[in-house]
């Protein structure tokens, strides 16, 4: 498994993490131009199944 499969508990992360605006690894503020996209992923939330795209910087997200 590809270390960019594991992310971060939803739990743990921080409201900016979990929209994209930070890197879901270090919360360091992205934008456009610096986010890698991580793909659509689904976790479990209040009760319900929910979609989420995490995004990283190109420090963790290996570009």
């Amino acid at each position: 498994m590809d270390a960019l499969d594991e992310l971060p508990p939803l739990s743990e992360l921080s409201e900016q993490q979990v929209r994209g605006s930070a890197c879901v690894f270090c919360g360091i503020h992205l934008d456009n131009e610096t986010a890698v996209d991580l793909g659509e992923r689904r976790a479990g939330r209040a009760g319900a199944t929910v979609r989420w795209f995490p995004r990283a910087c190109t420090g963790h997200g290996g570009t």
